[in-house]
Parts: structure tokens; C-alpha cells; sequence
């Protein structure tokens, strides 16, 4: 899947692809209502800024200075647009 914001072109992957050490926002999340509840409660929702620390079972997340382990498995529910060294995806989109 690719998402244009604004001018920028970004392809989207699931959480747990992201590799450790990147940030990211989180621009869907397809699961049932229980796992969607789940995520929300932990921090996990769309326009949410986040980081990957550790790849695993569970991955450890950085989401606003905390960080939270997550199974492998609901990550794949996940996607994300990665933020690049000279964009970030957070920063240029108006609506996050």
C-alpha cells in the first residue's frame, strides 16, 4: 500500500517489519474489535507516533517517552509509514 501526504509518497509496512531503531506512524490498524481495543489501550492507534526498540516476540515499543512490549502476532495487524531521516511522516502531516 502507498500513501500520499501532501507532497510526499510513502509506502506503508507492518509493525513488525519495522526495523529496530526506526520511527514511524502508525496509519492502520485491521484486527477485530477485542485486538483493536487492546492496541488502543495501549497507546497503539492511527496518527500515533512510535518507535521500534527491539524486534521479538514481544517487540518492545517506544510511544510517548514509555515503552511496551506487544506480541509479534498483533503487530502484523499494524501498518506504518516510516519516518526518514530528512521527513518525518508525523511532522508534515497537518492532520496527525
Amino acid at each position: 500500500m502507498v500513501v500520499t501526504t501532501g507532497n510526499h509518497t510513502a509506502a506503508l509496512v507492518r509493525l513488525d517489519e519495522l526495523p529496530p531503531k526506526t520511527c514511524a506512524v502508525v496509519r492502520g490498524i485491521s484486527t477485530d474489535d477485542e485486538d483493536m481495543q487492546r492496541l488502543k489501550a495501549l497507546g497503539v492507534c492511527v496518527g500515533r507516533r512510535v518507535e521500534l526498540v527491539r524486534a521479538g516476540d514481544p517487540m518492545i515499543l517506544k510511544i510517548f517517552g514509555s515503552r511496551l512490549g506487544i506480541s509479534a502476532e498483533l503487530a502484523t495487524h499494524v501498518s506504518v509509514e516510516v519516518c526518514q531521516p530528512d521527513h518525518c511522516a508525523l511532522r508534515d502531516d497537518p492532520g496527525a
